[in-house]
């Protein structure tokens, strides 16, 4: 069930297709497989009858098809991929684009959404959002951190492997295929896979990628300037100045946004506290002359709570929860 866990969009599919009566013997049995895995999967899967519920009763006042209108949600990629229907008008479509409205709100309430338009699949996180892992056609596993946006052509994926990730953080687990190269568009540079994990920012000022194992060739072709990186190195491209260097890599924690593994050496509480506040999302306070404390400690926990706990006891202060801030201080 690996690839259900990790393929929001296949599941989706399989959830519209029971719930207009059309789903597969075998579809069935997946989706009562996925649905009895983890309770958020069955919450997921009631959110989606909560909306064919609603939709359903907005569509019998107003004289609808409620069980046709649902059909046509299974529909929607082909539907945006066809410009021809942009031309249609909106009245003659009213049911469906119910239907289409409802899925999209629903998927951006999980942190995400993804639209298919031309053959391109754009996939954006919220900027709260928890991490988004998708699979991609040829198998590779990426992770997408909050408030990022990627980009690929799925009609043409086999053919041209290539990933754009037009702002934000992913991390990225390639499969090797040796019909081609996996690519990362990042604008004026590339990254190419040469088998490999790797990480990668984009922003407005940079763009910075990270190793974790084998070889990632970072090139600017109108530069003509290339530099080859290998595990535990850093690559960085300044956008200002059109700078292109390698480095050793000295952040230990580059990768806690996606496994919750932080490593502390000495290092301010105010520091942690802003390392923190990024992977998981929740503002910290740090109040009085705990600002001025260090902290040494291993941490490698799913929740914010349980991180502070060991903090607490290491530098032996109080954590308190006012509204949706945790606030550490040493009285």
């Amino acid at each position: 069930m690996k690839q259900f866990e990790t393929n929001e969009e296949l599941i989706y599919a399989l959830i519209i297709d029971d719930l207009d009566g059309s789903i597969t013997a075998e579809n069935k049995l997946l989706l009562e497989q996925w649905r009895t895995a983890d309770v958020d999967h069955e919450k997921t899967y009631q959110d989606f009858l909560d909306v064919q519920t609603g939709m359903d009763k907005l569509y019998k006042k107003n004289g609808y098809d409620p069980q046709e209108s649902w059909k046509s949600l299974d529909k929607k990629i082909t539907l945006l991929e066809d410009d021809r229907f942009a031309a249609v008008k909106p009245l003659r479509h009213k049911s469906i684009w119910y239907k289409v409205a409802a899925a999209v709100l629903l998927i951006c309430g999980l942190g995400y959404y993804f639209i298919v338009q031309n053959g391109y699949v754009v996939i954006s996180t919220a900027g709260n959002a928890a991490i988004t892992r998708i699979v991609l056609p040829d198998g590779t596993e990426v992770n997408l951190n909050a408030a990022t946006k990627i980009r690929y052509n799925k009609n043409n994926f086999a053919g041209d492997r290539k990933l754009e990730l037009l702002t934000g953080e992913v991390f990225i687990h390639v499969v090797s295929h040796t019909s081609s190269r996996f690519r990362v568009d990042l604008g004026d540079i590339e990254a190419e896979d040469i088998g490999t994990s790797f990480n990668v920012i984009r922003n407005d000022d940079k763009i910075a990628v990270v190793v974790e194992e084998g070889k990632v060739a970072l090139k600017h072709l109108d530069l003509n300037r290339e530099i080859l990186l290998t595990a535990g190195k850093l690559g960085v491209y300044d956008t200002k100045r059109k700078m292109l260097v390698a480095a050793d890599n000295l952040n230990v924690n580059y990768k806690a946004w996606v496994d919750k593994d932080f490593v502390f050496q000495e290092v301010p509480v105010d520091q942690v506290a802003e390392q923190l506040e990024r992977v998981y999302q929740i503002p910290i306070d740090i109040k009085g002359a705990l600002k001025d404390r260090k902290l040494t400690a291993r941490l490698h926990y799913q929740t914010l709570d349980s991180a502070l706990a060991v903090i607490s006891a290491s530098l032996q202060c109080k954590v308190i929860k006012e509204k949706d801030t945790y606030v550490l201080s040493d009285n």
